[in-house]
């Protein structure tokens, strides 16, 4: 299956997680897409001043990849400045967040899956 994010929906979530602003999500694959552990794959764009909140997940890991700009990261209560080609594993049960503090859009990747417990 090939898709390409140009075309995928673009749907805005505000204040994402009780965080800041709008930011621009474009849902790539759903679960319904895919096999295995996978839940989705997003494309996500924040704007300059915009965050998602700290929040926590259940029994699940999500991989956030910075495809371009930075900003501040929240890792299990740590913040870590995360540039373009960073990977960031949040783990199931962790706390994360992630603050655009730049003058420039922050576009990422993310990819969640679910463990089986």
């Amino acid at each position: 299956m090939i898709r390409n994010f140009i075309t995928c929906e673009k749907i805005t979530d505000k204040n994402s997680h009780g965080g800041e602003g709008v930011i621009e999500i474009q849902k790539m694959f759903k679960r319904e897409d895919l096999s295995g552990t996978w839940d989705f794959a997003l494309r996500v764009v924040m704007p300059p001043n915009s965050s998602m909140g700290l929040h926590q997940h259940g029994n699940d890991e999500e991989m956030y990849i910075i495809l371009s700009g930075e900003g501040l990261m929240t890792l299990e209560g740590k913040e870590q400045r995360v540039v373009k080609g960073d990977m960031i594993l949040n783990k199931p049960y962790g706390n994360h967040g992630l603050l655009n503090d730049s003058n420039q859009d922050i576009e990422l990747l993310i990819i969640q899956a679910s463990n089986k417990d």
